[in-house]
């Protein structure tokens, strides 16, 4: 028989949450030595170490000094003293300080005081200055983190004498031993740093006696593995000063404080790795704080320590304790702990009706035998966590684990052992064994030869002989992991009806249909609403009396109707035939579907169905299609002779449309939704079913629309409407929805977008319908089964058959987890076929890693490496995100793990292509819009023309006037290159610009820019004149406009400019005028030639040779005579 009871509770979770209520509530807390001396030493002693807690050392001098066992004045000293080193008060409450006194001789100007300080502060009186003090004192010291004491002597004679004895210091210790306390957040810290947990707003709060988080995670949060932090604070027990380090080994990150000091940072994302650091400790508590996060993948957080004679090892939580300041663990919120609540989810059900004949449990302890670490990893519900032996070296004999069930298990029941290897090790073989208390082998129970790596393996046997308490597990090689074992079906926490990670107990929808259990467990005729009053504090609602509902069973079937999917065991499930459209989504992770929830937490059991027969106050009415509910028949889901049937709605959209990057776009430009027998609907999903990109797709829905609850899944790239609203709003809302991306969609993409009303996706290509299921933990065949059992408007379910990659797309890389689909090599190894469906009995793939796709599909999306029939693994599965690439493929056993990236986390259903099946309904509609693929347009520039190279302007956008697009206001305009035609006279540059819009169209446009060159067409040729004349010479150039002439009197080496004046013009002109004189004879002249505003070199012409004759005149009279003319 199965008793719910905080000793049950106590069972399953150890040293957790419940147990530690019970005892902090109950547990008087004495005060404790924090430091005390009696000074038993021999005489003339001046230092000592005083016992207790914190055991510290004193000091005394100048005459003061031990004297028959206390401490005493023996010479005439002013500054006589005593003083202890700091004592370690952290976390003691409640401090008090007594010692005893004595004199002889005492006169004149002696005197003795005795002072405090905190945490190295302001020196305190206790006792002032005082000639004669009293017998004994006693004071009350605040709270601190260190405490000094100094007592003062001043005697003027020798033989004054004071005397101190029995110091001792006393304080109440921190009231809750063996755990800490932990704040547990449903989050993964930003900055994926600890440094930023929250300090407030956790989901969870308590004790807890182990750094499990695998079991902290799924008692306060099931079924959600991969995001999440805790806080851990309380206090470390320190008995010998000295150097201590501190480690952690976690996956994610993770830090541990020392008095407020960070000692260990292995912060951020990372797998399973040990950091480490150390400090200086005195002896007594010190503060304690270790932060931890898990962002996806495994799970793992272990603190070890070591220090004097202390060897490296987990910190034991004997040594650890808190204040018990945070609240023990109330699931729904009613101020009653679970450990105390008969109805812990507030539903009305009992917990113990809501286990049914739940019987069973999992170990309550482990402890090493031999050579086993972190046994405690073995304890509660298995999870990832494991005890584990070496790894490597052989430790010299097998190594022993003993697991300890917390009562005698019966013959007759199951017991499953969670076995594993390292993945340093291919497999190790263990064996199962009786025990006792003594932890010897008593006798064989089950072989577990060639346990694998890489996954959770399950051992299950039946007690027969002898109820078992004890069990051992044998391990014969290194590499060996015990996660644990749990027996019957695992108790309450286990009994899970629609595998949610939720157990029942604390489910307010225990089967997942969406009718509460507060409703399915009444009658529909007697209804009884909550009252929200709880007069003897119990948990359970005065409404339900002291015995609670008891559950409704309408087909006599031995299943509750609130745990059971098909209450009238006749045509659809509850689901369908109670008119619910689920939204998938739990955010207050209460097991009630956000689509019917109303309120963050337990608050309102019944969520929306305040009345299953009425919409008073705004309650859902759940659908009673002949009206009998009130005259001997019942509503739909529990009515077995109602012949209603549904006619789905219809729907139809229209608005296939440009989508211009950086703005939005409305889905649809128009549609239309008909309904024959409803004026309402539950919901509406849109998704981007074809080239998603979830990095910058995004859907929102603008408008104001108050019945209508709008929220966006960027894995599925799926927007939910959930209602339900009128026909007319969800037309309203559909018109509303608007595409965009922060991405940069390439040009001309084409992006579909599947419109449906029900919660199903839609695919145009195949026209079928696909729904993810979740169900944590399901087997292949269980999911199989299952899926054949659902009907989608008269549409036969399935396990899904992905035959192209359209379907593996949308159910792989958009699908909300990982789950089974319809493939199997069962029946012949390494012969893959899809087993499910239409597609049944067709062969898609032979062989294992490394083999091929067969016809008619010719597809497989298997993630690299597999399939590898690791460990009988025949059954097909995709991938947890993260695991491997996008919506790849994988092969398990029919279990798959017990947790992890390889647990089932559900199950793939498809409807559509079944033999028999009636015409598709027109629940759906098809949208698509094309990335803008049209260029932009410009003029050509205008040509230029130019002398030469140098004088090209460097390139310039500015010079296209007149670019437009018709997305985008301003395009881009860019250089893109120049290109010659290899001319000279001329050259012809074409240069090109680029005008480009935001999704990547683009148009060229080209200027011609001509090379006319500078050049001399003929340069100046030689002259020869006479004496006193003039002569000229003369330069021809091409596009020139800029001349100076030059003159060389040393037949050319040497050329100087020269002006116009007396001798020469025309100097800066094509013509040079020369004025000869004899003096000019043998002079050479050229000419440089440019073009002014240019960067076109000088040119500098042929040189010309003037030559200067005399004129000469002959007689007759052979007399010759010079005329100068």
């Amino acid at each position: 028989m199965f008793l719910f009871s905080p000793l049950f509770r106590y069972n399953e979770i150890r040293n957790g949450l419940v147990i530690l209520f019970l005892l902090c509530v109950s547990h008087v807390f004495p005060q404790a030595d924090i430091w005390n001396e009696d000074f038993s030493y021999s005489n003339n002693v001046d230092t000592g170490t005083g016992s207790g807690i914190s055991t510290v050392n004193w000091s005394s001098g100048n005459g003061v000094l031990i004297r028959s066992n206390r401490i005493e004045t023996r010479s005439a000293n002013s500054s006589g003293y005593w003083r202890t080193d700091p004592i370690n008060i952290i976390g003691m409450e409640n401090i008090e300080l007594s010692f005893d006194m004595g004199v002889n001789n005492i006169e004149g100007t002696d005197r003795f005081s005795f002072r405090y300080r905190l945490d190295g502060g302001t020196w305190v009186n206790l006792v002032a200055p005082i000639l004669i003090p009293s017998n004994s004192y006693s004071f009350s010291i605040p709270m601190g983190s260190t405490l000094e004491l100094e007592a003062n002597f001043s005697t003027n004679e020798s033989n004054d004498r004071y005397r101190l004895d029995n110091v001792l210091l006393i304080g109440t210790p921190p009231n809750c031993t063996n755990a800490l306390d932990y704040e547990f957040y449903d989050l993964v810290p930003s900055g994926n740093s600890v440094d930023n947990i929250p300090t407030t707003g956790a989901l969870s709060t308590g004790q807890i006696g182990s750094f499990n988080v695998g079991t902290l995670q799924n008692m306060v949060d099931p079924g959600d593995t991969d995001s999440f932090a805790i806080r851990f604070t309380g206090y470390i027990l320190i008995e010998t000063a000295g150097a201590y380090t501190f480690y952690t080994t976690s996956d994610d990150g993770s830090k541990l404080f020392i008095d407020g000091t960070q000692i260990v940072n292995n912060d951020g994302d990372h797998g399973s790795q040990e950091r480490n650091g150390s400090v200086t400790l005195i002896p007594g508590y010190h503060q304690i704080e270790v932060l931890f996060y898990e962002n996806g993948g495994g799970q793992v957080l272990e603190v070890r320590y070591q220090g004097p004679s202390i060897s490296k090892q987990l910190i034991p939580f004997s040594i650890l304790s808190s204040n018990c300041t945070l609240p023990i663990l109330d699931t729904d919120g009613d101020g009653i702990p679970d450990s105390s609540d008969i109805d812990a989810d507030n539903d009305g059900i009992l917990n113990i009706n809501e286990c049914a004949s739940a019987y069973g449990g999992v170990v309550q302890t482990a402890s090493n035998v031999l050579h086993f670490t972190n046994p405690s990893n073995a304890q509660g519900t298995p999870g990832n966590t494991y005890a584990y032996n070496p790894t490597s070296v052989y430790p010299g004999s097998s190594s022993r684990l003993l697991l300890r069930f917390p009562e005698p298990v019966t013959v007759g029941t199951e017991i499953t052992v969670y076995l594993g290897a390292d993945p340093s090790v291919s497999t190790s073989d263990m064996q199962i064994q009786r025990s006792t208390a003594a932890g010897g082998n008593n006798g064989y129970l089950a072989a577990a030869n060639g346990v694998p790596s890489g996954s959770i393996s399950q051992y299950t046997f039946t007690v027969s002989g002898s109820a078992i308490e004890y069990i051992r597990i044998e391990a014969y090689q290194v590499g060996a992991r015990v996660y644990g074992a749990n027996y019957g079906d695992g108790g309450c926490d286990l009994m899970d009806t629609d595998l949610d990670g939720l157990p029942n107990y604390l489910d307010l929808d225990s089967d997942g249909d969406g009718i509460p259990d507060n409703v399915e467990a009444q009658t529909t005729i007697g209804y009884v609403p909550p009252t929200t009053s709880d007069s003897n504090n119990d948990g359970l609602d005065d409404a339900y009396g002291v015995n609670g509902l008891i559950p409704v069973d309408t087909d006599g079937d031995g299943t509750p109707d609130f745990m059971d999917t098909n209450s009238d065991n006749q045509g659809p499930d509850d689901r369908a035939e109670a008119g619910i459209t689920l939204s998938g989504g739990d955010n207050d992770n209460d097991g009630l579907d956000n689509a019917i929830d109303t309120t963050n937490g337990y608050g309102d059991p019944g969520g929306r169905i305040d009345n299953p027969l009425n919409t008073d106050g705004g309650s859902i009415a759940l659908p009673d299609f002949d009206n009998d509910a009130s005259s001997g028949g019942d509503l739909d889901f529990r009515d077995d002779m109602d012949t209603a049937v549904d006619q789905p709605p219809t729907i139809v959209a229209t608005g296939d449309q440009l989508y211009c990057p950086g703005g939005a776009v409305p889905i649809v430009q128009a549609v239309s939704i008909t309904d024959p027998d409803d004026t309402e609907i539950w919901s509406v999903y849109v998704q981007i079913t074809t080239n998603y990109d979830s990095s910058g797709d995004i859907l929102s829905l603008s408008g104001t629309h108050p019945d209508i609850t709008a929220s966006w899944d960027v894995s599925e790239g799926k927007m939910s409407l959930i209602g339900p609203a009128s026909l007319a709003d969800f037309e309203a809302a559909i018109l509303d929805v608007e595409y965009a991306s922060s991405g940069s969609p390439s040009s001309g993409t084409v992006k579909e977008f599947s419109i449906v009303l029900a919660e199903a996706n839609y695919l145009l290509s195949t026209q079928h319908y696909y729904e993810y299921i979740p169900a944590v933990g399901i087997t292949w065949t269980a999911a199989r089964d299952a899926a054949e059992l659902r009907t989608f408007y008269g549409l036969q379910g399935y396990l899904a058959t992905l035959t192209n990659t359209d379907e593996a797309d949308l159910l792989g890389k958009q699908s909300s987890g990982a789950g089974w689909i319809g493939a199997s090599d069962a029946a012949v190894e390494g012969e893959w076929l899809w087993v499910t469906g239409p597609e049944a009995g067709n062969q898609f793939w032979t062989g294992a890693q490394t083999g091929t796709v067969t016809a008619p599909y010719n597809y497989a999306n298997w993630n690299n490496g597999e399939p590898n029939n690791s460990g009988n693994e025949d059954y097909a599965h995709i991938n947890a995100p993260g695991t491997g690439f996008d919506g790849s493929w994988n092969d398990l056993s029919n279990t798959g793990a017990a947790s992890g990236n390889y647990q089932p986390k559900g199950y793939l259903v498809e409807y559509g292509g079944m033999p028999g099946d009636p015409p598709y309904p027109q629940i759906s509609a098809v949208t698509r819009i094309v990335v803008d693929n049209i260029d932009p347009v410009a003029s050509n520039p205008a040509p230029l023309g130019v002398n030469c190279i140098e004088d090209i302007p460097s390139p310039d956008p500015e010079v296209v006037l007149d670019e437009s697009d018709n997305c985008t206001v301003n395009p881009s305009v860019i250089f893109v290159g120049d290109v010659s035609n290899g001319g000279s006279n001329p050259e012809i540059v074409t240069r090109t610009y680029r005008i480009s819009d935001v999704a990547g169209n683009s148009t060229d446009v080209t200027q011609t820019i001509t090379v006319n060159p500078l050049t001399i067409s003929s340069s100046p040729t030689d002259q020869t004149s006479f004496a006193g004349s003039s002569t000229n010479f003369i330069i021809s150039a091409n596009y020139a406009d800029s001349y100076q002439w030059q003159v060389s009197v040393d037949g050319g080496t040497l050329y100087n400019n020269i002006a116009d004046g007396a001798e020469y013009s025309g100097t800066q002109s094509t013509t040079l005028t020369v004025k000869t004189g004899l003096d000019k004879n043998g002079y050479r002249y050229r000419v440089l030639v440019s073009k002014s505003d240019s960067g076109c070199t000088t040119l500098t012409s042929d040189s010309a040779l003037l030559t200067v004759r005399i004129k000469t005149v002959i007689t007759n009279k052979k007399i010759t005579y010079r005329v100068d003319m």
